[in-house]
C-alpha cells in the first residue's frame, strides 16, 4: 500500500526547488520506500512488532475463552505440564504478516512485463488467499479439538484432506492460467532442477502434469509442517529458514542482473514475494519470542496449516519444488516417519515400526531431552537452508 501511494504521489506531486527547478518526491528520501530492500527490512520490522505487541493480548484473550491446548497421553516421558497452554497462536502469525502485506507489499499487476506485453499479475493476492484459506482451515480444526475435548476431535483426516486438495487444484488453475499467474507463460509448468542451470540440462516441462505436482506439493508440504509441530519452536524456526531461503531466490530472480547470473528468467513481479517472505519472517521471530520453551503459546492447526500452505505456495512460485526435498529436510524426514509408521506399520502391518511418530517424539522415548531435540532440529534446518543456498551459486 505504502508502495502504491508513493508511486501515486511521483507521479501526481512535484513542486519547485529553491532553484526555480521542478522536483518530484523522487528526488528526496522518500524514494527509499520503493526500493525492494527497504520494503523487505521495514515489512520484517513492521511483522515482528506488531506480532511481538499482540501476542501478549491474544495470548490472554484466548486463555480466558478457553481455548487451550490438551495435550495427547503417551508415557512418563511426555511432560502433562503443557496441558492448558493456549492454542490458535497461528491467529498472532497471521496478523503479522497481514499488517506488513498491506503495507509494503504491491497488489497491483505490472504493465507489459510479461512474455507477450500483457500486464504480469501480483502474486500477492495468491499468497493472501492462500495464507486465509490454510488458516480457516486451522482454526475450525483448533476450536473444534477445544470444544469436543480431544486433541484427535478436530477436522477428521479426510475431511482435511479433501479441503486441501480442493483448494490446491483452484490455486494450480490460477497460478497456470494467464491474467492470474505471476509467472511467464514459457515457464510456468517447467520443473527447474536445483542447482542446475537450464543452459546445461533445459528444465522438463511437465504440460499437464504439473497441475498433479502443485496438488501433491501442497497436500505433502503443508501436513509435513503440521506433522513437526509438536515441540516448543520446533516448527517455527525450520519454516522460518525455508521462507528465507524462498525469499532469496525470489529476490535473485526479481533483479535481471542477478538472474541473468544464475541462468534464471527475469520475473519482476517476484520481488513481491520477496517483500512477503521478509513479513513473514519477521512474525515468525516475532512469534518465537513467545513460543520458545517453555512456550507460553502454541501455534495449533491455525498456525501450521497457515505456514505449511504459504510454503507450498512460496516454493511453487518461486519454481524451487525439488529444492524443498533439501530445504524442509526436516519436515520431509517427519512426513516419512509418519508415512512408515502410520500407513505401512499400522494401517498395512498392522504393527509399530519407530518408537513413536512423527520423528521428534521418537526421539523424546529414547530419553532426549525437549530442548536439545528443538536445537539438533534447527541445526540441521540451519545447514539445509545453507546448502540450498549454494545450489544458486552451483548454477
Amino acid at each position: 500500500m505504502i508502495d502504491v501511494l508513493y508511486l501515486w504521489l511521483c507521479e501526481h506531486c512535484t513542486w519547485l526547488s529553491d532553484a526555480g527547478e521542478v522536483q518530484s518526491l523522487a528526488s528526496t528520501p522518500l524514494r527509499l520506500l520503493h526500493f525492494t530492500t527497504s520494503r523487505m527490512v521495514m515489512a520484517f520490522l513492521t511483522a515482528f512488532l506488531v506480532t511481538w505487541f499482540l501476542s501478549p493480548r491474544i495470548i490472554a484473550m484466548l486463555y480466558r475463552r478457553g481455548m487451550r491446548d490438551r495435550v495427547r497421553t503417551y508415557d512418563k516421558c511426555f511432560s502433562q505440564s503443557k496441558s492448558g497452554t493456549p492454542t490458535m497462536g497461528g491467529l498472532i502469525i497471521l496478523g503479522g504478516i497481514m499488517a506488513a502485506t498491506l503495507l509494503w507489499c504491491n497488489p497491483n499487476s505490472r504493465p507489459g512485463t510479461g512474455s507477450t506485453g500483457l500486464a504480469t499479475p501480483s502474486p500477492i493476492p495468491l499468497l493472501i488467499m492462500t495464507m486465509l484459506f490454510y488458516g480457516g482451515i486451522g482454526a475450525i480444526d483448533d476450536i473444534l479439538k477445544v470444544k469436543r475435548g480431544g486433541s484427535d476431535k478436530g477436522l477428521s483426516r479426510k475431511v482435511k484432506l479433501a479441503m486441501q486438495t480442493l483448494y490446491a487444484g483452484l490455486f494450480a488453475i490460477l497460478i497456470l492460467a494467464d491474467g492470474t499467474s505471476p509467472l511467464p507463460t514459457e515457464m510456468r509448468t517447467q520443473l527447474y532442477l536445483p542447482g542446475i542451470p537450464a543452459n546445461v540440462f533445459p528444465p522438463p516441462d511437465l504440460g499437464l502434469f504439473y497441475f498433479l505436482l502443485v496438488v501433491g506439493a501442497f497436500l505433502c508440504i503443508s501436513n509435513a509442517i503440521n506433522f513437526a509441530d509438536g515441540l516448543d519452536g520446533l516448527a517455527i524456526v525450520p519454516s522460518c529458514l525455508t521462507v528465507l531461503v524462498f525469499g532469496v531466490f525470489a529476490y535473485v530472480f526479481s533483479h535481471a542482473g542477478f538472474a541473468n547470473m544464475v541462468r534464471f528468467a527475469h520475473v519482476p513481479g517476484m520481488t513481491e514475494v520477496a517483500v512477503f517472505a521478509a513479513a513473514f519472517l519477521g512474525a515468525g521471530i516475532g512469534f518465537l519470542w513467545f513460543n520458545s520453551y517453555p512456550a507460553q503459546i502454541f501455534m495449533g492447526d491455525t498456525g501450521s496449516m497457515t505456514i505449511g500452505g504459504l510454503v507450498a505456495a512460496l516454493a511453487i512460485m518461486t519454481k524451487t519444488e525439488l529444492l524443498f526435498l533439501i530445504l524442509g529436510g526436516i519436515f520431509v524426514y517427519e512426513f516419512i516417519s509418519v508415512f512408515i509408521q502410520d500407513y505401512i506399520g499400522i494401517q498395512r502391518l498392522g504393527k509399530r515400526l519407530l518408537f513413536r511418530a512423527p520423528a521428534h517424539h521418537s526421539f523424546q522415548h529414547q530419553g532426549v531431552a525437549e530442548t536439545k531435540v528443538v536445537l539438533r532440529f534447527w541445526i540441521v534446518s540451519f545447514l539445509l537452508a545453507l546448502v540450498s543456498l549454494a545450489t544458486l551459486k552451483l548454477r
